[in-house]
């Protein structure tokens, strides 16, 4: 399997040997890079594994890649809220280049609170200054809420966050299955449990009677079906398993 390239913006200082440190322990990833040509601070890619034909050619496709921005707390606040849009202008260039993306706060809720409290207190006393700080609270929930909708999330990471930022971009460039999280039954609960999975909003036990009169089979989809042992990944033994659930049942 190729392992995820990943780069990082020039100038980034400390914040790029944080992340080199927490890719230097994950075997999925490539060294960081530094790169000052990428149009975000960090960037994963790996190479589109597809071919298509061009005059006759067979080409690469253009790279899977993932974007984010790193904030720390104080700069996430200025960027959001301020008048220049500068996090706005980042959000829409993200956008625009059709690739997954998020923005990475290098804190948690209580630092970002701190931060807001920071900026304020300077400006204003008393009440108003609980007003300020409310409505500072409120906007970057609404601006949370809208860069979720538009599907580049902002998450504020104080514990592991380059840890967390390299699991999040080996799922969304790989294969994001939810399989290895599947309940793990003992054997006599296997098909009951299928069976659940199969009928959203039907039960296992409403299915326990239908259970004890059927079994769950596999049957092809078309006119012709490959047997299990014909297809990647899958040996004598597995194949035995799968033939076994096998029916061979047209129409």
């Amino acid at each position: 399997m190729n392992r995820i390239k990943s780069y990082i913006a020039a100038g980034e200082g400390e914040r790029a040997k944080a992340l080199a440190l927490a890719i230097a322990e994950d075997p999925r990833f490539e060294p960081l890079q530094i790169d000052s040509s990428i149009p975000v601070d960090v960037q994963f890619s790996i190479p589109n594994p597809a071919k298509i034909s061009v005059n006759g050619e067979f080409v690469d496709l253009p790279r899977y890649i993932f974007n984010c921005e790193l904030k720390e707390c104080s700069d996430y606040i200025s960027s959001a809220l301020g008048k220049d849009g500068h996090l706005y202008c980042q959000h829409l260039s993200m956008r625009e280049s059709g690739h997954p993306a998020m923005i990475l706060v290098l804190g948690g809720d209580l630092d970002v609170s701190n931060a807001i409290i920071d900026s304020l207190q300077t400006r204003y006393k008393g009440k108003e200054l609980a007003f300020q700080i409310s409505n500072y609270e409120a906007r970057l929930q609404d601006f949370e809420a809208r860069s979720f909708a538009n599907r580049i999330p902002v998450m504020r990471w104080k514990a592991r966050p380059f840890g967390r930022l390299l699991s999040t971009a080996a799922q969304v460039l790989g294969d994001p299955s939810m399989m290895s999280y599947a309940p793990k039954p003992a054997n006599g609960e296997r098909d009951l449990v299928a069976a659940s999975l199969l009928f959203r909003g039907i039960g296992a036990k409403t299915l326990e009677p239908v259970m004890a009169e059927y079994r769950l089979a596999l049957v092809p989809k078309g006119e012709y079906a490959r047997q299990p042992l014909d297809m990647a990944g899958i040996g004598p033994k597995r194949a035995k398993l799968i033939e076994e659930r096998i029916v061979m049942h047209y129409g």
